[in-house]
């Protein structure tokens, strides 16, 4: 922890203290908005227990104000769907899972001149919800489940610009995610009403993010990865069902990473 409090004192000095002015305008942070649509490749693995794997589309909504001496702040939000497969060594698998997150960060930063690009150092606050529906019977006969996700999290990157000619640029971004705290909530109701629902606390983990992205006057395009590392969650009580008898257990959310890698395309306007 108080090595994480180091970087974020630093970092935090570092935009907020009085910003280089950037050589290039064109490479400089600028107010307006972006709306990207993307479409990945998305798996979910809890090793050694059971992955989801399956394509992602994703809509992204961007909104960003230049301030004096360089700075910016800037809101984004992604929403992102599609069908997976579920597949475990325990309870066998089954097809066309709904899955979707929706993710919403504030950010804040400042522009600085490096050579002939601009390197922008960025800190944040981002929140993170994933809904999978694994309701139905898998090849083996047994019944999933509605499963929740919250995460809370400080984002630390920077975007390096650099120019390609008059009209283009290359924007290089890489990202880590401070994982501050998050539940998982398992509707064990879906398999039997008889059961109760519940939630574990998550307070380890960390996330990674790393896009290079070609702009050309308004639009852009480019490949992007996600990357999540969860650890282990606490012990939840729950009363479950077995043999038709209610039988109190304990419960966790078992270490997992999620990876996505895509392919983005927007439009500033």
């Amino acid at each position: 922890m108080k090595k994480i409090a180091a970087t974020l004192a630093t970092l935090s000095s570092l935009i907020f203290a009085p910003a280089i002015h950037a050589q290039s305008l064109a490479l400089s942070t600028e107010t307006g908005k972006e709306i990207a649509l993307s479409v990945a490749s998305y798996q979910y693995k809890e090793p050694g227990l059971m992955s989801l794997k399956g394509a992602m589309f994703g809509l992204e909504m961007h909104g960003t104000r230049a301030l004096p001496n360089e700075r910016f702040v800037r809101g984004e939000v992604r929403y992102a769907f599609g069908l997976v497969d579920y597949d475990s060594n325990g309870t066998g698998s089954a097809s066309d899972n709904q899955n979707l997150y929706l993710e919403a960060r504030v950010l804040a930063g400042a522009d600085y001149a490096v050579r002939d690009a601009v390197f922008a150092p960025y800190i944040g606050l981002g929140y993170r919800y994933l809904y999978h529906d694994g309701r139905g019977m898998t090849n083996t006969g047994f019944f999933g489940y509605r499963r929740e996700s919250n995460y809370f999290y400080v984002p630390i990157g920077f975007h390096h610009r650099s120019r390609i000619n008059d009209q283009a640029n290359l924007s290089i971004m890489a990202e880590y995610d401070v994982f501050l705290t998050g539940t998982q909530t398992s509707k064990l109701s879906d398999v039997d009403p008889r059961n109760s629902d519940f939630t574990n606390s998550q307070t380890s983990g960390y996330g990674l993010k790393f896009s290079v992205i070609y702009t050309q006057n308004k639009w852009a395009i480019g490949p992007y990865a996600h990357y999540w590392n969860i650890a282990e969650s606490d012990v939840a009580p729950a009363i479950v069902m077995r043999n038709g008898i209610p039988t109190r257990s304990g419960f966790i959310e078992p270490a997992n990473n999620t990876v996505e890698i895509g392919l983005k395309a927007s439009q500033k306007f």
